[in-house]
């Protein structure tokens, strides 16, 4: 999807998406070489693996459930809380992993990737931290 006319979703939640990560469903909603929109819903209980994006800004807005971002990039290491209408930006180079913290609900969040060209997901081998805290 590449396009340079209006978009308009009245309920982003009613979107259909495809699998991705192997524990989450995206679904596009507009896409131009300066952005990617997505909603991304995490399955209950899941964590989509720590990575990172070299050139990329990760914008976060949550819409339902209740998740945590772990972070880390350089010396500096933390936590944001994703829930509904929290808001995160992930600066590039930072690697990051997002938490579903309910066993029964998903976890879903808008994600503006910025910029969407020369986007690239990089999996790391560590994780974040593994209890939620860093």
């Amino acid at each position: 999807m590449h396009t340079n006319d209006v978009v308009a979703v009245e309920d982003v939640m009613s979107q259909t998406g495809t699998e991705a990560h192997g524990n989450c469903v995206k679904a596009v909603l507009h896409r131009v070489p300066s952005a990617e929109t997505s909603l991304f819903s995490v399955n209950p209980g899941e964590v989509l693996a720590a990575h990172l994006h070299p050139e990329t800004w990760d914008l976060f807005f949550g819409i339902a459930g209740e998740g945590r971002i772990v972070y880390q990039g350089g010396w500096r290491r933390g936590v944001a809380l994703l829930k509904p209408r929290s808001f995160c930006a992930m600066p590039p180079g930072y690697q990051h992993e997002v938490r579903n913290l309910s066993a029964s609900e998903p976890l879903s969040f808008l994600l503006i990737h910025a910029p969407w060209d020369g986007y690239q997901f990089v999996p790391t081998e560590t994780q974040c931290g593994s209890s939620g805290s860093a």
